[in-house]
Protein backbone atom coordinates (compact mmCIF):
# COMPACT_ATOMS: atom_id res chain seq x y z
CA UNK A 1 0.00 0.00 0.00
CA UNK A 2 1.39 3.66 -0.79
CA UNK A 3 2.03 5.62 2.83
CA UNK A 4 1.53 8.76 3.35
CA UNK A 5 4.36 11.51 2.54
CA UNK A 6 6.21 13.09 5.80
CA UNK A 7 4.01 16.04 4.76
CA UNK A 8 0.69 14.05 4.51
CA UNK A 9 1.72 12.22 7.92
CA UNK A 10 2.10 15.78 9.68
CA UNK A 11 -1.81 16.95 8.60
CA UNK A 12 -4.04 18.90 10.93
CA UNK A 13 -7.16 17.49 10.61
CA UNK A 14 -8.48 20.56 12.25
CA UNK A 15 -6.39 23.31 10.34
CA UNK A 16 -6.16 21.56 6.89
CA UNK A 17 -4.73 23.72 4.46
CA UNK A 18 -5.76 26.97 6.43
CA UNK A 19 -4.10 29.58 4.18
CA UNK A 20 -6.48 32.18 2.34
CA UNK A 21 -6.54 30.67 -0.71
CA UNK A 22 -7.27 33.75 -2.81
CA UNK A 23 -3.67 35.57 -2.10
CA UNK A 24 -4.30 38.07 -5.19
CA UNK A 25 -7.58 39.20 -3.74
CA UNK A 26 -7.16 38.99 0.14
CA UNK A 27 -9.53 39.67 3.23
CA UNK A 28 -9.79 38.93 6.68
CA UNK A 29 -13.35 38.07 7.27
CA UNK A 30 -13.79 34.51 6.13
CA UNK A 31 -14.55 31.10 7.24
CA UNK A 32 -12.75 27.84 6.22
CA UNK A 33 -14.68 25.23 5.52
CA UNK A 34 -11.96 22.18 5.02
CA UNK A 35 -12.46 19.35 7.39
CA UNK A 36 -14.48 16.24 7.82
CA UNK A 37 -17.67 16.02 5.37
CA UNK A 38 -19.97 13.23 5.04
CA UNK A 39 -20.35 11.38 1.11
CA UNK A 40 -22.71 9.20 -0.69
CA UNK A 41 -22.31 7.55 -4.03
CA UNK A 42 -25.52 6.84 -6.25
CA UNK A 43 -26.69 6.14 -9.68
CA UNK A 44 -27.49 9.11 -12.12
CA UNK A 45 -30.82 9.43 -11.31
CA UNK A 46 -30.83 8.74 -7.64
CA UNK A 47 -31.25 10.83 -4.54
CA UNK A 48 -29.17 10.09 -1.47
CA UNK A 49 -30.05 8.53 1.70
CA UNK A 50 -31.34 11.23 4.12
CA UNK A 51 -29.36 9.25 7.53
CA UNK A 52 -27.85 6.19 6.35
CA UNK A 53 -25.10 5.39 3.70
CA UNK A 54 -23.06 7.91 4.17
CA UNK A 55 -18.90 7.96 4.62
CA UNK A 56 -16.44 10.26 5.79
CA UNK A 57 -14.22 12.09 3.56
CA UNK A 58 -11.66 14.85 3.98
CA UNK A 59 -11.87 17.89 2.04
CA UNK A 60 -9.82 19.20 0.38
CA UNK A 61 -9.13 15.79 -0.83
CA UNK A 62 -11.14 14.37 -4.10
CA UNK A 63 -12.23 11.14 -4.06
CA UNK A 64 -9.78 8.38 -4.19
CA UNK A 65 -6.84 10.04 -3.08
CA UNK A 66 -5.25 8.37 0.20
CA UNK A 67 -5.74 12.02 2.23
CA UNK A 68 -9.62 11.90 1.48
CA UNK A 69 -10.20 8.78 3.55
CA UNK A 70 -11.69 7.07 1.19
CA UNK A 71 -10.71 4.28 -1.48
CA UNK A 72 -13.96 4.42 -3.43
CA UNK A 73 -14.14 5.74 -7.23
CA UNK A 74 -16.79 7.54 -9.18
CA UNK A 75 -17.66 6.49 -12.55
CA UNK A 76 -19.16 8.95 -15.55
CA UNK A 77 -22.75 8.00 -14.87
CA UNK A 78 -22.62 7.81 -10.69
CA UNK A 79 -23.34 10.90 -8.68
CA UNK A 80 -20.86 12.24 -6.32
CA UNK A 81 -22.86 13.65 -2.76
CA UNK A 82 -20.96 15.66 -0.56
CA UNK A 83 -21.94 17.73 2.79
CA UNK A 84 -21.46 19.58 5.77
CA UNK A 85 -22.59 21.57 8.54
CA UNK A 86 -21.46 24.53 9.79
CA UNK A 87 -22.54 27.66 11.59
CA UNK A 88 -21.59 31.14 10.44
CA UNK A 89 -22.51 34.40 11.58
CA UNK A 90 -25.11 35.67 9.89
CA UNK A 91 -24.95 40.05 8.99
CA UNK A 92 -27.87 41.33 7.34
CA UNK A 93 -25.92 44.31 6.25
CA UNK A 94 -23.41 41.91 4.54
CA UNK A 95 -23.32 39.98 1.50
CA UNK A 96 -22.26 36.32 2.06
CA UNK A 97 -20.16 34.29 -0.73
CA UNK A 98 -19.33 30.92 -0.86
CA UNK A 99 -16.10 30.01 -2.55
CA UNK A 100 -14.67 26.49 -4.17
CA UNK A 101 -11.28 26.64 -5.11
CA UNK A 102 -11.84 23.68 -7.27
CA UNK A 103 -14.56 20.77 -7.93
CA UNK A 104 -13.67 18.06 -10.73
CA UNK A 105 -15.90 18.19 -12.86
CA UNK A 106 -19.63 19.65 -12.76
CA UNK A 107 -21.31 20.27 -9.23
CA UNK A 108 -24.58 21.65 -8.42
CA UNK A 109 -24.68 23.38 -5.00
CA UNK A 110 -27.35 23.22 -1.93
CA UNK A 111 -27.54 25.75 0.84
CA UNK A 112 -29.98 24.33 3.66
CA UNK A 113 -32.38 22.84 0.59
CA UNK A 114 -31.53 25.81 -1.70
CA UNK A 115 -30.07 25.64 -5.12
CA UNK A 116 -27.90 28.32 -4.92
CA UNK A 117 -25.49 27.87 -8.12
CA UNK A 118 -24.16 25.39 -10.12
CA UNK A 119 -20.83 25.10 -12.36
CA UNK A 120 -18.82 23.69 -15.00
CA UNK A 121 -14.84 22.82 -15.44
CA UNK A 122 -13.17 21.00 -12.84
CA UNK A 123 -10.21 23.48 -12.94
CA UNK A 124 -11.05 26.67 -12.10
CA UNK A 125 -12.29 28.53 -9.18
CA UNK A 126 -15.88 29.99 -8.59
CA UNK A 127 -18.24 32.10 -6.24
CA UNK A 128 -21.33 32.17 -5.41
CA UNK A 129 -23.97 34.45 -3.43
CA UNK A 130 -26.05 32.54 -0.69
CA UNK A 131 -27.06 35.58 1.04
CA UNK A 132 -30.36 34.69 1.03
CA UNK A 133 -29.98 31.00 1.92
CA UNK A 134 -27.25 31.06 4.71
CA UNK A 135 -28.43 31.05 8.38
CA UNK A 136 -26.50 30.75 11.90
CA UNK A 137 -26.64 26.26 11.58
CA UNK A 138 -26.19 25.33 8.17
CA UNK A 139 -26.25 22.22 5.90
CA UNK A 140 -23.94 22.56 2.88
CA UNK A 141 -24.49 19.72 0.29
CA UNK A 142 -22.42 19.65 -3.02
CA UNK A 143 -24.14 17.17 -6.13
CA UNK A 144 -20.96 16.48 -8.50
CA UNK A 145 -20.31 14.74 -11.49
CA UNK A 146 -17.17 13.59 -13.20
CA UNK A 147 -17.32 11.92 -16.75
CA UNK A 148 -13.80 11.73 -16.59
CA UNK A 149 -12.06 11.38 -20.07
CA UNK A 150 -15.10 10.33 -21.53
CA UNK A 151 -16.86 14.05 -21.41
CA UNK A 152 -16.40 17.20 -22.86
CA UNK A 153 -14.52 18.68 -19.79
CA UNK A 154 -10.80 19.19 -19.62
CA UNK A 155 -8.99 16.08 -17.89
CA UNK A 156 -5.44 16.41 -17.94
CA UNK A 157 -3.57 12.94 -17.29
CA UNK A 158 -6.64 11.81 -15.67
CA UNK A 159 -8.16 8.77 -17.25
CA UNK A 160 -10.44 5.64 -16.12
CA UNK A 161 -8.07 3.49 -17.84
CA UNK A 162 -4.71 5.00 -16.34
CA UNK A 163 -1.90 3.30 -15.92
CA UNK A 164 2.03 4.70 -17.99
CA UNK A 165 1.71 8.33 -18.74
CA UNK A 166 -1.74 8.72 -17.65
CA UNK A 167 -2.88 8.69 -13.85
CA UNK A 168 -5.43 8.14 -11.28
CA UNK A 169 -8.14 9.56 -11.82
CA UNK A 170 -9.73 11.47 -8.73
CA UNK A 171 -13.30 13.19 -8.31
CA UNK A 172 -14.98 15.93 -6.13
CA UNK A 173 -13.78 18.84 -4.04
CA UNK A 174 -10.02 19.07 -4.31
CA UNK A 175 -9.45 23.15 -3.59
CA UNK A 176 -9.87 24.62 -0.54
CA UNK A 177 -13.94 25.25 0.34
CA UNK A 178 -14.51 29.13 2.77
CA UNK A 179 -17.05 31.41 3.30
CA UNK A 180 -16.33 35.26 3.42
CA UNK A 181 -18.44 38.66 4.01
CA UNK A 182 -18.69 41.26 1.54
CA UNK A 183 -19.68 44.58 2.17
CA UNK A 184 -21.72 46.76 0.38
CA UNK A 185 -18.95 49.03 -0.67
CA UNK A 186 -16.91 46.05 -1.95
CA UNK A 187 -13.88 45.24 -4.31
CA UNK A 188 -15.00 42.22 -6.06
CA UNK A 189 -12.52 41.55 -8.30
CA UNK A 190 -9.41 42.67 -9.36
CA UNK A 191 -7.13 43.14 -12.89
CA UNK A 192 -3.72 43.95 -12.93
CA UNK A 193 -1.73 45.04 -15.41
CA UNK A 194 2.07 46.08 -15.24
CA UNK A 195 3.71 48.29 -17.60
CA UNK A 196 7.35 48.59 -16.46
CA UNK A 197 8.39 50.66 -19.82
CA UNK A 198 6.30 53.54 -18.69
CA UNK A 199 6.72 52.56 -14.62
CA UNK A 200 2.79 52.48 -14.90
CA UNK A 201 0.26 49.69 -13.36
CA UNK A 202 -3.21 49.89 -14.52
CA UNK A 203 -5.54 48.42 -12.00
CA UNK A 204 -9.62 47.49 -12.90
CA UNK A 205 -11.54 46.89 -10.43
CA UNK A 206 -15.21 45.09 -10.18
CA UNK A 207 -17.84 46.05 -7.43
CA UNK A 208 -20.08 48.37 -6.19
CA UNK A 209 -17.86 51.16 -4.35
CA UNK A 210 -18.09 54.58 -5.36
CA UNK A 211 -14.68 55.59 -4.11
CA UNK A 212 -11.32 53.55 -3.79
CA UNK A 213 -7.85 54.54 -2.03
CA UNK A 214 -4.88 52.75 -3.35
CA UNK A 215 -1.89 52.51 -1.77
CA UNK A 216 1.15 50.80 -2.68
CA UNK A 217 4.25 49.92 -0.32
CA UNK A 218 7.91 49.09 -1.82
CA UNK A 219 9.03 47.20 1.07
CA UNK A 220 9.06 49.81 4.08
CA UNK A 221 8.01 52.73 2.02
CA UNK A 222 4.66 54.34 0.66
CA UNK A 223 5.69 55.11 -2.97
CA UNK A 224 2.03 55.74 -4.24
CA UNK A 225 -1.12 56.88 -2.78
CA UNK A 226 -4.38 58.01 -4.94
CA UNK A 227 -8.10 57.69 -4.61
CA UNK A 228 -10.97 57.30 -7.68
CA UNK A 229 -13.82 56.99 -8.05
CA UNK A 230 -13.65 55.33 -11.76
CA UNK A 231 -13.25 51.47 -11.95
CA UNK A 232 -9.87 51.98 -13.85
CA UNK A 233 -6.60 53.73 -12.13
CA UNK A 234 -3.17 53.66 -13.34
CA UNK A 235 -0.82 53.54 -10.45
CA UNK A 236 2.83 55.53 -11.76
CA UNK A 237 5.78 54.81 -9.93
CA UNK A 238 8.64 57.20 -10.14
CA UNK A 239 12.08 56.27 -11.92
CA UNK A 240 14.03 56.12 -8.36
CA UNK A 241 10.83 53.72 -7.05
CA UNK A 242 10.83 51.02 -9.96
CA UNK A 243 12.17 48.10 -9.17
CA UNK A 244 12.04 45.22 -11.71
CA UNK A 245 10.89 41.16 -10.93
CA UNK A 246 13.43 38.73 -11.95
CA UNK A 247 14.35 35.20 -10.79
CA UNK A 248 17.41 36.48 -9.46
CA UNK A 249 15.59 39.50 -7.56
CA UNK A 250 11.89 38.34 -6.91
CA UNK A 251 10.61 41.96 -5.94
CA UNK A 252 6.98 42.27 -5.07
CA UNK A 253 5.17 45.46 -4.46
CA UNK A 254 1.90 45.49 -1.52
CA UNK A 255 -1.12 46.90 -2.46
CA UNK A 256 -3.84 48.05 -0.07
CA UNK A 257 -7.28 48.67 -1.75
CA UNK A 258 -9.77 50.72 0.61
CA UNK A 259 -13.30 51.63 -0.29
CA UNK A 260 -15.76 53.08 2.16
CA UNK A 261 -16.55 49.54 4.08
CA UNK A 262 -13.52 47.62 3.71
CA UNK A 263 -9.49 47.25 3.08
CA UNK A 264 -8.34 44.48 0.81
CA UNK A 265 -4.56 43.76 0.54
CA UNK A 266 -2.99 42.41 -3.10
CA UNK A 267 0.31 42.34 -4.44
CA UNK A 268 2.33 43.35 -7.82
CA UNK A 269 5.22 43.16 -9.81
CA UNK A 270 6.80 44.74 -12.51
CA UNK A 271 7.98 42.54 -15.02
CA UNK A 272 8.18 42.48 -18.84
CA UNK A 273 7.92 39.49 -21.36
CA UNK A 274 9.54 39.52 -25.05
CA UNK A 275 11.22 38.32 -27.52
CA UNK A 276 14.79 39.72 -29.05
CA UNK A 277 17.90 38.97 -30.51
CA UNK A 278 20.98 38.11 -28.49
CA UNK A 279 24.36 39.65 -29.48
CA UNK A 280 24.89 36.81 -32.13
CA UNK A 281 21.53 37.26 -33.60
CA UNK A 282 19.37 34.56 -32.28
CA UNK A 283 15.99 35.35 -31.31
CA UNK A 284 15.63 34.73 -27.59
CA UNK A 285 12.94 34.79 -24.93
CA UNK A 286 13.36 38.50 -22.92
CA UNK A 287 12.47 39.42 -19.28
CA UNK A 288 12.51 43.03 -18.76
CA UNK A 289 14.01 43.69 -22.00
CA UNK A 290 17.19 40.98 -21.89
CA UNK A 291 17.69 37.78 -22.88
CA UNK A 292 16.95 35.18 -20.62
CA UNK A 293 18.02 31.29 -21.54
CA UNK A 294 15.33 29.33 -20.10
CA UNK A 295 15.85 26.25 -17.90
CA UNK A 296 13.23 24.41 -16.56
CA UNK A 297 10.99 21.28 -15.16
CA UNK A 298 7.96 19.98 -16.36
CA UNK A 299 5.50 19.89 -13.34
CA UNK A 300 2.58 17.68 -13.40
CA UNK A 301 1.22 19.05 -10.11
CA UNK A 302 0.34 15.12 -8.24
CA UNK A 303 1.32 14.29 -5.13
CA UNK A 304 1.35 10.68 -3.49
CA UNK A 305 -1.27 11.17 -1.45
CA UNK A 306 -3.15 14.21 -2.10
CA UNK A 307 -3.42 13.45 -5.98
CA UNK A 308 -3.91 16.75 -7.60
CA UNK A 309 -3.73 18.37 -4.21
CA UNK A 310 -0.83 19.19 -1.87
CA UNK A 311 -1.42 17.86 1.89
CA UNK A 312 0.03 21.54 3.12
CA UNK A 313 1.78 24.88 2.28
CA UNK A 314 5.10 23.41 3.51
CA UNK A 315 4.83 20.89 0.75
CA UNK A 316 4.75 23.15 -2.14
CA UNK A 317 7.18 25.75 -0.69
CA UNK A 318 9.75 22.39 0.26
CA UNK A 319 9.24 21.17 -3.41
CA UNK A 320 9.42 24.91 -5.17
CA UNK A 321 12.37 25.91 -2.90
CA UNK A 322 13.83 23.04 -3.85
CA UNK A 323 13.55 23.20 -7.65
CA UNK A 324 15.09 26.60 -7.39
CA UNK A 325 18.28 25.91 -5.18
CA UNK A 326 19.00 23.28 -8.25
CA UNK A 327 19.52 26.61 -10.57
CA UNK A 328 16.28 26.16 -12.45
CA UNK A 329 14.53 29.54 -13.03
CA UNK A 330 11.32 28.16 -14.66
CA UNK A 331 8.70 25.31 -14.51
CA UNK A 332 6.14 24.66 -17.10
CA UNK A 333 2.82 23.31 -15.10
CA UNK A 334 1.81 20.48 -17.56
CA UNK A 335 -1.70 20.08 -18.47
CA UNK A 336 -3.16 21.10 -14.92
CA UNK A 337 -4.19 24.61 -13.14
CA UNK A 338 -2.79 24.56 -10.08
CA UNK A 339 -3.85 26.10 -6.66
CA UNK A 340 -3.65 29.86 -6.09
CA UNK A 341 -1.32 29.69 -3.27
CA UNK A 342 1.23 27.74 -5.54
CA UNK A 343 1.69 30.65 -8.26
CA UNK A 344 1.92 33.46 -5.32
CA UNK A 345 5.11 30.95 -4.08
CA UNK A 346 6.47 31.23 -7.12
CA UNK A 347 5.88 34.97 -7.73
CA UNK A 348 7.88 35.22 -3.60
CA UNK A 349 11.06 32.63 -4.60
CA UNK A 350 11.19 33.84 -8.18
CA UNK A 351 10.17 30.93 -10.26
CA UNK A 352 8.80 31.51 -13.99
CA UNK A 353 6.05 29.93 -15.24
CA UNK A 354 4.60 28.57 -18.22
CA UNK A 355 1.15 27.28 -17.68
CA UNK A 356 -0.68 24.82 -19.60
CA UNK A 357 -4.38 24.58 -20.83
CA UNK A 358 -5.55 21.08 -19.34
CA UNK A 359 -6.03 18.82 -21.73
CA UNK A 360 -9.22 17.17 -23.13
CA UNK A 361 -11.28 16.18 -26.14
CA UNK A 362 -11.84 12.40 -27.25
CA UNK A 363 -11.29 9.86 -27.92
CA UNK A 364 -7.71 9.57 -27.57
CA UNK A 365 -5.50 8.65 -31.03
CA UNK A 366 -2.32 7.41 -29.81
CA UNK A 367 -1.51 6.70 -34.11
CA UNK A 368 -2.36 10.01 -34.68
CA UNK A 369 -1.44 12.42 -31.73
CA UNK A 370 1.10 9.86 -30.04
CA UNK A 371 2.74 7.72 -32.06
CA UNK A 372 3.31 8.51 -35.66
CA UNK A 373 4.55 12.86 -34.78
CA UNK A 374 6.99 10.47 -32.03
CA UNK A 375 8.26 8.84 -35.18
CA UNK A 376 8.60 12.31 -36.85
CA UNK A 377 5.44 13.31 -38.94
CA UNK A 378 4.56 16.22 -37.27
CA UNK A 379 2.84 18.31 -40.01
CA UNK A 380 -0.82 17.70 -39.47
CA UNK A 381 -3.90 20.23 -39.42
CA UNK A 382 -6.09 21.20 -36.97
CA UNK A 383 -8.91 22.92 -38.60
CA UNK A 384 -12.58 21.46 -39.34
CA UNK A 385 -11.04 18.27 -41.44
CA UNK A 386 -9.24 17.11 -38.48
CA UNK A 387 -11.56 18.02 -35.47
CA UNK A 388 -12.85 14.58 -35.18
CA UNK A 389 -9.25 12.99 -35.85
CA UNK A 390 -7.84 15.45 -32.85
CA UNK A 391 -10.60 14.02 -30.48
CA UNK A 392 -12.96 17.53 -31.31
CA UNK A 393 -15.70 16.32 -33.29
CA UNK A 394 -18.29 17.61 -31.00
CA UNK A 395 -19.47 21.30 -31.13
CA UNK A 396 -19.79 21.17 -27.05
CA UNK A 397 -17.11 19.70 -26.67
CA UNK A 398 -14.93 22.63 -28.51
CA UNK A 399 -17.25 25.33 -27.06
CA UNK A 400 -16.29 23.87 -23.29
CA UNK A 401 -12.86 24.60 -23.94
CA UNK A 402 -12.97 27.95 -24.82
CA UNK A 403 -15.26 28.44 -21.30
CA UNK A 404 -12.59 26.72 -19.50
CA UNK A 405 -9.31 28.36 -21.72
CA UNK A 406 -10.80 31.83 -20.38
CA UNK A 407 -11.82 30.77 -16.63
CA UNK A 408 -8.18 29.85 -16.67
CA UNK A 409 -6.73 33.52 -18.38
CA UNK A 410 -9.20 35.46 -15.78
CA UNK A 411 -8.12 33.43 -12.54
CA UNK A 412 -4.28 33.18 -13.00
CA UNK A 413 -3.87 36.83 -15.08
CA UNK A 414 -2.56 38.94 -11.98
CA UNK A 415 0.21 36.05 -11.53
CA UNK A 416 3.30 37.56 -11.52
CA UNK A 417 5.00 34.46 -12.17
CA UNK A 418 3.43 33.46 -15.53
CA UNK A 419 4.87 34.50 -18.40
CA UNK A 420 3.54 32.47 -21.17
CA UNK A 421 0.03 30.10 -22.32
CA UNK A 422 0.17 27.41 -23.93
CA UNK A 423 -3.25 26.08 -25.38
CA UNK A 424 -2.61 22.67 -26.54
CA UNK A 425 0.00 20.17 -25.88
CA UNK A 426 1.07 17.47 -28.39
CA UNK A 427 -2.17 17.71 -30.55
CA UNK A 428 -4.32 16.17 -27.89
CA UNK A 429 -7.73 17.61 -28.30
CA UNK A 430 -6.23 20.28 -30.63
CA UNK A 431 -8.38 22.41 -32.91
CA UNK A 432 -8.09 25.69 -34.43
CA UNK A 433 -4.59 27.04 -32.87
CA UNK A 434 -3.81 29.51 -35.07
CA UNK A 435 -7.16 31.47 -34.40
CA UNK A 436 -7.35 30.14 -30.56
CA UNK A 437 -3.50 31.49 -30.26
CA UNK A 438 -4.69 35.23 -31.83
CA UNK A 439 -7.60 35.00 -29.06
CA UNK A 440 -5.32 34.78 -26.02
CA UNK A 441 -3.15 37.43 -27.81
CA UNK A 442 -6.19 39.77 -27.84
CA UNK A 443 -7.15 38.84 -24.13
CA UNK A 444 -3.64 39.25 -22.68
CA UNK A 445 -0.90 41.27 -24.42
CA UNK A 446 1.77 40.89 -22.02
CA UNK A 447 2.52 37.14 -22.34
CA UNK A 448 3.94 35.12 -24.29
CA UNK A 449 2.15 31.92 -26.14
CA UNK A 450 3.26 28.47 -27.06
CA UNK A 451 0.61 27.98 -29.52
CA UNK A 452 0.95 24.18 -30.26
CA UNK A 453 3.40 22.37 -27.71
CA UNK A 454 5.61 19.75 -29.01
CA UNK A 455 3.69 19.42 -32.74
CA UNK A 456 0.73 19.97 -34.92
CA UNK A 457 2.74 23.84 -35.34
CA UNK A 458 0.51 25.87 -37.20
CA UNK A 459 3.41 28.26 -37.57
CA UNK A 460 1.34 30.25 -34.54
CA UNK A 461 2.66 32.25 -31.03
CA UNK A 462 5.80 33.18 -30.04
CA UNK A 463 7.59 29.71 -29.32
CA UNK A 464 8.99 27.15 -32.15
CA UNK A 465 8.51 24.29 -29.12
CA UNK A 466 10.49 21.08 -29.73
CA UNK A 467 9.78 17.82 -28.09
CA UNK A 468 12.12 15.46 -28.31
CA UNK A 469 12.79 12.58 -26.28
CA UNK A 470 14.69 10.04 -28.83
CA UNK A 471 16.82 11.82 -31.40
CA UNK A 472 19.87 14.21 -31.47
CA UNK A 473 18.74 17.81 -31.60
CA UNK A 474 18.71 19.78 -34.58
CA UNK A 475 18.35 23.11 -34.31
CA UNK A 476 15.70 24.63 -36.89
CA UNK A 477 16.35 28.11 -37.83
CA UNK A 478 14.44 30.17 -36.02
CA UNK A 479 11.15 31.60 -38.53
CA UNK A 480 10.63 34.62 -36.26
CA UNK A 481 9.66 32.53 -32.91
CA UNK A 482 11.52 31.63 -29.96
CA UNK A 483 13.07 28.32 -30.59
CA UNK A 484 12.20 25.78 -26.93
CA UNK A 485 13.15 22.57 -26.05
CA UNK A 486 9.87 22.30 -24.27
CA UNK A 487 10.12 18.41 -23.81
CA UNK A 488 13.23 16.55 -22.91
CA UNK A 489 14.57 13.59 -20.84
CA UNK A 490 12.40 11.35 -19.45
CA UNK A 491 14.85 9.17 -17.93
CA UNK A 492 13.74 6.32 -15.27
CA UNK A 493 15.14 5.31 -12.17
CA UNK A 494 13.20 3.91 -9.78
CA UNK A 495 13.91 4.21 -5.87
CA UNK A 496 11.81 1.50 -4.43
CA UNK A 497 9.89 2.05 -1.42
CA UNK A 498 9.91 6.17 -2.36
CA UNK A 499 7.97 5.73 -5.45
CA UNK A 500 5.60 2.91 -6.19
CA UNK A 501 4.99 1.81 -9.66
CA UNK A 502 2.97 -1.10 -10.85
CA UNK A 503 4.67 -0.98 -13.85
CA UNK A 504 7.59 1.51 -14.31
CA UNK A 505 7.37 3.93 -17.31
CA UNK A 506 9.23 5.76 -18.97
CA UNK A 507 11.91 6.88 -22.17
CA UNK A 508 14.87 5.31 -21.32
CA UNK A 509 15.11 2.73 -18.02
CA UNK A 510 18.49 2.83 -15.90
CA UNK A 511 18.90 0.19 -12.77
CA UNK A 512 22.09 2.19 -11.20
CA UNK A 513 21.17 6.01 -10.61
CA UNK A 514 25.16 7.35 -10.80
CA UNK A 515 24.37 5.66 -14.53
CA UNK A 516 21.62 7.75 -14.73
CA UNK A 517 22.83 10.84 -13.22
CA UNK A 518 25.65 10.68 -15.92
CA UNK A 519 23.02 10.17 -18.96
CA UNK A 520 21.30 13.49 -17.94
CA UNK A 521 23.99 15.32 -17.85
CA UNK A 522 25.78 14.03 -21.25
CA UNK A 523 21.93 15.13 -22.65
CA UNK A 524 22.13 18.68 -21.28
CA UNK A 525 25.65 18.70 -22.27
CA UNK A 526 25.31 16.90 -26.05
CA UNK A 527 21.36 18.46 -26.46
CA UNK A 528 21.06 21.52 -24.84
CA UNK A 529 24.36 23.36 -23.97
CA UNK A 530 26.02 22.70 -27.42
CA UNK A 531 22.80 23.45 -29.27
CA UNK A 532 22.21 27.02 -27.40
CA UNK A 533 24.98 29.03 -29.85
CA UNK A 534 22.98 27.69 -32.47
CA UNK A 535 19.54 29.25 -31.31
CA UNK A 536 18.49 26.85 -28.64
CA UNK A 537 16.74 29.42 -26.12
CA UNK A 538 15.20 27.11 -23.55
CA UNK A 539 15.31 23.97 -22.33
CA UNK A 540 12.45 21.94 -20.27
CA UNK A 541 13.32 18.53 -18.40
CA UNK A 542 10.72 16.01 -17.98
CA UNK A 543 9.80 15.80 -15.29
CA UNK A 544 9.72 17.25 -11.56
CA UNK A 545 8.77 14.17 -10.00
CA UNK A 546 7.54 10.38 -10.31
CA UNK A 547 3.86 10.14 -10.89
CA UNK A 548 2.54 6.32 -10.11
CA UNK A 549 3.90 4.75 -12.74
CA UNK A 550 5.99 7.17 -14.48
CA UNK A 551 9.10 7.44 -12.71
CA UNK A 552 11.16 9.64 -14.30
CA UNK A 553 10.84 12.17 -12.13
CA UNK A 554 14.09 14.30 -10.31
CA UNK A 555 12.37 13.63 -7.09
CA UNK A 556 10.84 10.54 -5.98
CA UNK A 557 7.19 10.13 -5.64
CA UNK A 558 7.45 10.94 -1.47
CA UNK A 559 9.60 13.87 -1.86
CA UNK A 560 12.24 12.09 -0.06
CA UNK A 561 14.88 11.66 -2.19
CA UNK A 562 16.32 14.16 -5.46
CA UNK A 563 17.69 11.40 -7.98
CA UNK A 564 19.66 14.34 -9.57
CA UNK A 565 22.99 15.08 -8.00
CA UNK A 566 21.35 19.13 -6.85
CA UNK A 567 25.05 20.38 -6.59
CA UNK A 568 25.53 19.48 -10.37
CA UNK A 569 22.71 20.42 -10.75
CA UNK A 570 22.66 23.77 -10.41
CA UNK A 571 26.07 23.78 -12.06
CA UNK A 572 25.03 22.47 -15.25
CA UNK A 573 21.82 24.93 -15.12
CA UNK A 574 23.98 27.90 -14.60
CA UNK A 575 26.21 26.99 -17.04
CA UNK A 576 23.55 26.94 -19.52
CA UNK A 577 21.60 30.87 -18.38
CA UNK A 578 25.28 31.95 -18.87
CA UNK A 579 25.91 30.87 -22.36
CA UNK A 580 23.15 33.39 -23.30
CA UNK A 581 24.68 37.35 -23.64
CA UNK A 582 22.79 40.55 -23.96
Amino acid sequence: MTPLTRFGKKLDYQHILPEYPRPMLVRDNWLNLNGPWEYQITKENEEPALKSGWKTILVPFALGSLLSGSDDRLLPHQILWCRRSFTYPVDSQRRIMLNFEAVDQECEVFLNGLNVGHHEGGYSPFSLNVTNAVKEENELLVKIKDASDQGIYAYGKQVLKHGGMWYTPSSGIYGTVWMESLPEYAIEDLKITPDPQHGSVYLRFAGQMTQTVITVFAGNKLVHRGITNEMDYTITLSENDLHLWSPSDPFLYRLYLQTEDETVRSYFAMRSFSSLPDSSGHLRFALNGKPLFLSGLLDQGYTMDGLLTYPSQEAMEFELKKIKGMGFNMIRKHVKVENRRWYSLCDELGILVMQDMPSGGGPYNFKRVGLWPTLGRRKMSDGKESYALNGRAGQASRDMYMEELYAMLDTLYNCPCIFAWVPFNEGWGQFDSKEITEKIKDYDNTRLVDSASGWFDQGAGDFLSIHDYFFPLHVPSSDGRIVLLSEFGGYTYVEFGHSFPSRPYGYKKFKDKLQMNDAVFLLYEHMVYQNISKGLSGCIYTQLADVEDECNGLFTADREIVKIDEKRMRRMNEKCIRRVRN
